[in-house]
């Protein structure tokens, strides 16, 4: 069992391939629960009591134990012999209970309830409890991460949810039970270390912008490339449908055929693919500028420079017209809409909103894998599901280290103005003394060092 103090005299597996063990505390009290008398112990029989084990070798474990029974001679009160590693209040080894909840993070309640022989309502009692401490101890120690991605997911009757990942270690902090601006912009307020968020990735959500805004004003939003992608690939698609209804019916189920070669960059279409494109694009001089449009827009994020980003995203709208029928008509709108957000992805370490959709999809399969979950068994998989070991701990201590060159208020935890606050310190001192190496490790900034901050 490899319990401490404990003593094996029988192990067997019976007809339905089950560990059965038998087995007893070897250690007596010393003392008397309720008067704690050291001497005066009597002791009045035993009864034989079941625990269930964690699974051995894959198999059910069932621990039968002699529980001896004791008086005390001094205040007359009975109580049964304390047994090390088995729950205080389930018929259950502490061990199997931390099984449980670890594996609740990973499988469904079913699949739990059938590795370990408990019933899928113990299970369920275990890991909902499991999931609020969890949920208590992230509260505690939630801090907003340097890089933020949002978006919005599915789940529990189709409601939308607005999810926020760490894009610094691709892991999300927070899901929330919807997605409305008011729920985000609370959150978002709410959210320790807020000053310390230096760029947002998100989707073209008016009301994530928004919420930002308000919110965190210093950091940068950028419009997650991937939907701006998406974005011209439908004007490009609605190009070729025009073109398809204008041919022959032979020639349009051709077409639907190879319509994914329509999608690709020029740069990834094999050699047959480019000479299937051209034939098709000879045939059409719309098809064929709305490609070229097309290619023009999604080669400016492979520039490197944003003036030059710039430039050609200005030159690319300027060839649009503003005519509501064009297929890029949506897109010119988005790009007048969101310019800024676009070209913040150039100063920002090209960041995306990828690793939020990697999450997203995940969540979704956990999500259909254990049909019945409520939101808040979704959000504690979601926040706490298991992950690379390394890839967090790389992530925590260059988080760290980012934060250790940042100085905070030790009250309300905001930035500070780091030579603003090496001037004040020099203003007290002689002139010719260094300063510490980490003069703002215990400051408050200007607002916590008012005499009515603290009233």
């Amino acid at each position: 069992m490899l319990m401490p103090d404990w003593s094996v005299s029988d192990v067997y597996v019976d007809e339905n391939d089950t560990y059965q063990i038998t087995a007893t505390y070897d250690l007596a009290p010393d003392e008397c629960a309720r008067c704690e008398d050291p001497a005066r112990l009597v002791k009045r029989g035993a009864t034989t009591r079941i625990f269930v084990d964690a699974p051995v070798h894959g198999r059910h474990t069932f621990i039968h134990v002699r529980h001896n029974k004791y008086t005390c001679r001094t205040c007359g009160a009975s109580f049964k012999q304390i047994l090390p590693g088995m729950h205080h209040t389930r018929r259950m080894t502490k061990r199997l209970v931390e099984y449980i909840e670890k594996q609740s993070l990973l499988k469904p309640i079913a699949h739990v309830a059938e590795d370990t022989g408990v019933s899928e309502t113990t299970v369920g009692e275990i890991s909902k409890a499991y999931f609020a401490r969890l949920s208590k101890h992230h509260a505690r120690n939630l801090r907003a991460p340097r890089h933020i991605g949002i978006d919005e997911l599915a789940l529990v009757n189709k409601e939308m949810r607005a999810i926020f990942i760490n894009l610094e270690d691709s892991w999300p902090f927070e899901l929330l039970p919807n997605r409305t601006l008011k729920s985000v912009q609370n959150f978002l307020m709410k959210l320790p270390n807020r000053g310390d968020v230096e760029a947002v990735t998100m989707d073209m959500c008016d009301y994530y912008r928004t919420a930002v805004k308000k919110t965190m004003p210093q950091a940068a939003i950028i419009v997650d490339r991937w939907h701006m992608v998406d974005n011209v690939n439908d004007a490009m698609d609605e190009a070729r449908r025009r073109y398809q209804r204008t041919i022959h019916l032979d020639l349009r189920t051709a077409l639907k055929g190879v319509n994914g070669i329509f999608l690709k960059r020029r740069a990834e279409l094999s050699a047959s693919e480019q000479l299937e494109l051209g034939g098709w694009l000879a045939n059409s001089d719309e098809l064929y500028a709305t490609y070229e449009a097309k290619e023009a827009l999604l080669s400016i994020w492979d520039l490197h420079d944003r003036a030059a980003a710039e430039t050609a995203l200005d030159e690319w709208r300027a060839s649009i017209p503003d005519d509501p029928l064009h297929v890029f008509a949506a897109v010119a709108t988005t790009i007048d809409n969101w310019r800024t957000e676009i070209l913040n992805f150039f100063d920002h370490g090209r960041l995306t909103n990828g690793p939020t959709e990697a999450r997203n999809g995940a969540i979704k399969r956990v999500y259909n894998y254990g049909a019945g979950y409520d939101f808040e068994s979704i959000r504690a998989r979601a926040l706490f599901g298991k992950r690379p070991g390394r890839r967090k701990e790389e992530a925590d201590a260059k988080d760290e280290a980012w934060r250790a060159r940042k100085p905070v208020c030790i009250r309300c935890r905001q930035p500070i103005d780091a030579a603003a606050l090496m001037e004040d310190w020099k203003a007290y001192v002689a002139p010719l003394m260094e300063p510490p190496p980490r003069v703002h490790e215990y400051a408050l900034c200007e607002e916590c060092s008012k005499p009515d901050a603290w009233s």
